[in-house]
Formats: C-alpha cells, sequence, structure tokens
C-alpha cells in the first residue's frame, strides 16, 4: 500500500515521522512524505530514501488578522492541491504526525474517505491537533495525559516513536559515573548554555561533561570550558551517538520536548529539565511536569532568578541518594517499541479498510 507521511517542521514532529515512515517502509509499504519545504523534513526524507513532496500553507495561533485571512486562503488551496495528490498517487492512508503543514493533507485524505491516522507527542495539544483527532480514525498518544484532548475510543497510548536503537542492551544506571551530559536539543539552547558557562565552577572537576550546544554558541562555549573548566568535556554542536551518550550520563540537562523526554524515560538517567517557554501550548512545561509528578526529573523554568533556581535544583538532586531513586523511578514508564505498536494497528486497522480511492 502507499501511505503519506505528512507533518513536520521541528524535529520533535520530524524524527517520529520517519521513525514511523522507516517502520512502514520495512513491512512492505511504500511512502510518501508531504510536508514543508522550510522544514527538517525537506532535507531528512530524502537523506532517508523516502520521496518527498511540499506543501505551502501557514500557521493561524499568535498571528496578526491579515496573516490570518492569508492563511486560510493557503489552507483552502493546499487542500484542494492535497486532494488532488492523494487522488493521483492512489494513497491508501494518511499519517499526520502534527503541525499546521499536516491539516491540509490529513483534511484532504478524510474527504477522500482514506483512513487518517494521527500521532500526537506532547502532553497538551495543539490546535491543529485537536481539529485532525474528530477526523482521525486512531490516534497514537506519546503521553496518557493526552487523551482528554480527543474522542477516547480513538485513543492508543503506544508511547513515542524513538529509534530502535533505545532499545538494545544498554548499562546499568551508575549514579558515581560522574558524567554530567547537557542537551538544548538540535538546535541548542542559549538560556542553558549560558547558565552552565557561566557557573562552572559549580560543577567538580573531577567531572566529565559532554554539552550539545547547538551550532551557533559552539565555539563560544567551548572557549568558556577551556579557560574556566579543569576537568574533562567534550563540547559539540550535535551529538550523533545520543544512545549510548544518554547511557554514559549519570545526570542530564535537558529542553523537554517530547522525542527527548521519550528517550531519556527509555534511557533511564536522571534530569533537571529546562522548558522552551511557550505562548499558549505551552507543550515542553507539561512534558517535564509529566516526568517530574513520577520522580524521575526536577523542573526550572525559565524566567526570574533562573540561576539561582537552576543550581539550587543541582544541589537538591544529589541529596539523600536521590539520583537512585529517580533512575528507579523510570522502570514504571518505559513502554515497549511505540513503533512495532503503531505500526501493527495500522495494518490491523488497513486490513478492513478499501485500499482503493472512490472513482
Amino acid at each position: 500500500m502507499k501511505i503519506v507521511i505528512t507533518g513536520g517542521g521541528t524535529g520533535g514532529h520530524v524524527f517520529p515521522a520517519l521513525a514511523i515512515a522507516e517502520e512502514l517502509r520495512s513491512r512492505g509499504h511504500e511512502l510518501l512524505y508531504i510536508g514543508s519545504d522550510r522544514g527538517l523534513e525537506a532535507r531528512l526524507a530524502p537523506e532517508k530514501n523516502i520521496r518527498f513532496i511540499p506543501v505551502r500553507t501557514g500557521p493561524v495561533k499568535n498571528q496578526s488578522l491579515l496573516r490570518k485571512i492569508k492563511t486560510v486562503f493557503q489552507l483552502v488551496s493546499a487542500t484542494l492541491w492535497s486532494y488532488r495528490l492523494l487522488r493521483r498517487e492512489r494513497i491508501g492512508a494518511v499519517v499526520g504526525v502534527g503541525g499546521y503543514i499536516s491539516v491540509p493533507v490529513a483534511l484532504a485524505g478524510f474527504l477522500l474517505r482514506i483512513p487518517v491516522f494521527l500521532q500526537e507527542q506532547n502532553v497538551s495539544v495543539g490546535i491543529a491537533n485537536r481539529f485532525l483527532g474528530r477526523i482521525s480514525r486512531r490516534i497514537f498518544l506519546g503521553f496518557p495525559e493526552a487523551a482528554k484532548y480527543f474522542p477516547a475510543d480513538k485513543c492508543v497510548f503506544t508511547g513515542n516513536p524513538i529509534r530502535k536503537e533505545f532499545f538494545k542492551p544498554l548499562p546499568s544506571y551508575n549514579p558515581e559515573a560522574k558524567t554530567l551530559l547537557i542537551l538544548g536539543g538540535s538546535q541548542g539552547a542559549k538560556a542553558i548554555n549560558q547558565v552552565i558557562t557561566q557557573s562552572l565552577s559549580r560543577i567538580p572537576s573531577d567531572w566529565k561533561i559532554i554539552h550539545q550546544t547547538g551550532v551557533s554558541d559552539a565555539d563560544a562555549v567551548r572557549a568558556t570550558y577551556e579557560k574556566s573548566f579543569k576537568g574533562t568535556f567534550t563540547v559539540k554542536p550535535f551529538i550523533e551517538n545520543m544512545v549510548d551518550t544518554m547511557a554514559s550520563a549519570s545526570v542530564v540537562v535537558s529542553r523537554s520536548g517530547a522525542v527527548t523526554v521519550s528517550e531519556l524515560v527509555q534511557i533511564g538517567r536522571p534530569v533537571i529539565f529546562v522548558p522552551f517557554p511557550r505562548r499558549g501550548q505551552n507543550d515542553q512545561t507539561d512534558n517535564a511536569r509529566w516526568v517530574e509528578s513520577h520522580g524521575g526529573a526536577l523542573v526550572v523554568e525559565q524566567g526570574e532568578q533562573f540561576s539561582e533556581r537552576f543550581w539550587s535544583a543541582w544541589d537538591s538532586i544529589f541529596e539523600n541518594h536521590r539520583l537512585g531513586a529517580m533512575a528507579a523511578s523510570f522502570s514504571t514508564l518505559r513502554r515497549p517499541s511505540a513503533i512495532a505498536t503503531i505500526g501493527d494497528r495500522i495494518e490491523a486497522e488497513l486490513g478492513t479498510a478499501s485500499n482503493s480511492i472512490p472513482g
């Protein structure tokens, strides 16, 4: 069957989309990715040898009235374009992973009576996915709390699709490893970079630090380490081997995008989350608070006295054998491979669906 994957823009959408696409392709299906020509998917999908076709639309939330009007016209145009494309390509299913770019494609699929599936990565749900939940046949949830935004009978708690390497046997957690891993997401995080580099003296020199900075801050952060930190350190714009790097850590400082949170849950490493602050749907904060409520994390939001609050959390994480208890708490949160579960459920649904598009 030919299946469309749609959505993207940021890594939080694109990486789950590609994981699902590769799983479905391994089962013999033909994949087509429809996304934004300005998003990560435009580069990463072709690198995975997945056919990519761009569609142009825009967001509505937090936009001016003029921009909203323009977006409405774009959405209508993109839906009509998607309708013709899905019909011409004889698509058998549409899998949306969120973001405004997925709306016209999924809506066109619904109008063509093609089964539409949705994968929601976050604890809180944005406007686009709330709408898509109404027209989707099945909704795969990264976190169970997201079910309150959707029809209950459509929801399946699968966890988020993360790479299969995260399920390989890994070393047990060692709180004495004295390795700090700092992650700002694929683009880095200036606030995290600054709070660490401005107080490197707070970190003992017998610790090893691995710091993913993002491209723009890499040189400046590296120069600060060379000047101010006496221990072993590695500073990189981006970490390729994330599985083994996470597994080597005794403490992690990180943003709390849905995929990163799911990876850390699977690896099971104590973490101080610094959520990216957003207006409206504050998804990273909700993701981080979910882990904190189960004992695996501390959450330090940006804002007034951020540095003081961060280093207070750093000090408290080492009190009363807390690290071991935090690492152990992840055992109740892990899920089997979401990729395999999503693939199984899609194939089960399509086994009773017509594979042809109305003529």
